[in-house]
């Protein structure tokens, strides 16, 4: 079965389209005040806004470049964002420390290149990391530890 292929450039920018506007359609309710009284949407909604335009320009150069292969759909680009998801949806349930271990883990099957030594080896490293700075060195609100494990 033949397929369209969209470069890497297009399936970026497709994504940092929506969300730039996402975020202009969340933070657009938000008072933006004036440039000598900034209001707390402001930097919101500039940010959104550059973003969408700047994946809708990626979006555009990327479509230039689309391909015909056949062959089965890569989902290696859908690793990385995946583990990103999970980060947040495990974070409250098994705490900083787990959940970090787990997300680099799993966002390091988004390269093909990795050996399994390398995988655990970096998913430690970091996991460690994240925990001392956010955990213990900038004491964010957050459980380090699952709640069982406390």
């Amino acid at each position: 079965m033949a397929q369209q292929q969209l470069s890497t450039d297009a399936i970026t920018g497709g994504l940092l389209l929506l969300a730039g506007g996402g975020l202009l359609a969340l933070t657009w309710h938000y008072p933006s005040g004036t440039l000598s009284e900034i209001g707390p949407g402001m930097i919101l909604q500039l940010s959104g806004a550059i973003i969408a335009v700047l994946g809708g320009l990626m979006l555009l150069r990327g479509m230039r470049h689309i391909t015909i292969r056949a062959g089965r759909p890569a989902l290696r680009p859908f690793v990385v964002p995946a583990a990103m998801a999970a980060f947040g949806l495990l974070l409250p349930w098994l705490g900083l420390a787990l959940t970090a271990t787990i997300a680099a883990f799993a966002a390091s099957f988004g390269s093909a290149s990795l050996r399994m030594r390398e995988r655990i080896v970096a998913a430690l490293a970091l996991a460690v990391f994240v925990t001392l700075l956010f955990g213990y060195g900038l004491r964010l609100p957050v459980s380090i530890w699952p709640g069982f494990a406390a």
